[in-house]
């Protein structure tokens, strides 16, 4: 599990995707586009996070720390079930500070 990116190192990568996919998209599609943004291979996107009580690998598990932190900092929002977004008054933010939002 020391392969798979730790939550905060994951934020830039999943702004980064959101406007990719021209400012919202799936949590499906988000863990994709950070998967090859990221160049990881499928041992270490697929590692489970706790196989006893949950299908979800440690990434999305780690991704949806990311996309929690920066929704308590206003930079995205959960559209609808499962639809993130980038906070319109947000979108020209390009880089973000990963410990600042921590």
């Amino acid at each position: 599990m020391n392969q798979v990116p730790r939550y905060f190192e994951l934020m830039q990568p999943v702004i980064q995707t959101l406007k990719e996919l021209g400012g919202s998209g799936s949590i499906e599609e988000i863990d994709e586009q950070v998967v090859q943004l990221l160049g990881l291979p499928e041992v270490v996107a697929s590692q489970p996070h706790n196989p006893e009580k949950s299908s979800a690998t440690e990434l999305q598990y780690r991704l949806a720390w990311a996309r929690t932190y920066l929704k308590k900092y206003g930079l995205i929002e959960n559209s609808s079930r499962g639809v993130w977004a980038i906070v319109p008054d947000k979108r020209h933010i390009e880089t973000i500070d990963a410990q600042e939002i921590v």
